[in-house]
């Protein structure tokens, strides 16, 4: 059996992650992954970028961007049921002010949740991910990145 086809590197990690996650894009992220129970909030994909870093909207009155401010470690789980698709990610967040790459990403179901691009409580989370594992349902295992 060839277990490298179980244990993915390099720009292949890249390239798998971003033809897994289709749509739907809404995943769970996990903050204050020490305490227990964990702060879980649904959020949305805006962008998965050549560095292989997820973006997302975020506000400065979540919970989440406190967590991120006391500890930046945060896991990213991804459900697809209907291509039978399971990712679980676990990277570092850091919180990001840029007007252009706000104007970049914005869209209009931005406009359910923020008053519009210039909402001061607006700002982007970047998640850099540092592992990732998918269950492939061909092979019933867990791949590692």
């Amino acid at each position: 059996m060839n277990t490298n086809k179980y244990n993915i590197k390099g720009k292949e990690k890249l390239e798998k992650i971003s033809k897994l996650i289709q749509e739907p894009k809404v995943v769970m992220l996990l903050t204050a992954l020490n305490k227990t129970p964990v702060s879980v909030s649904p959020m949305t994909i805006q962008e998965i970028d050549e560095q292989g870093d997820i973006w997302f909207f975020s506000s400065k009155e979540s919970s989440h961007f406190t967590d991120i401010e006391f500890d930046n470690k945060v896991q990213i789980i991804y459900v697809d049921n209907t291509n039978q698709t399971y990712i679980s990610m676990y990277g570092n967040a850091t919180h990001i002010v840029d007007k252009m790459k706000v104007v970049e990403l914005w869209n209009s179901e931005m406009n359910n949740w923020f008053d519009d691009k210039d909402d001061s409580n607006l700002v982007l989370l970047n998640v850099n991910i540092d592992t990732a594992h998918y269950w492939n349902s061909n092979d019933k295992r867990l791949v590692s990145f």
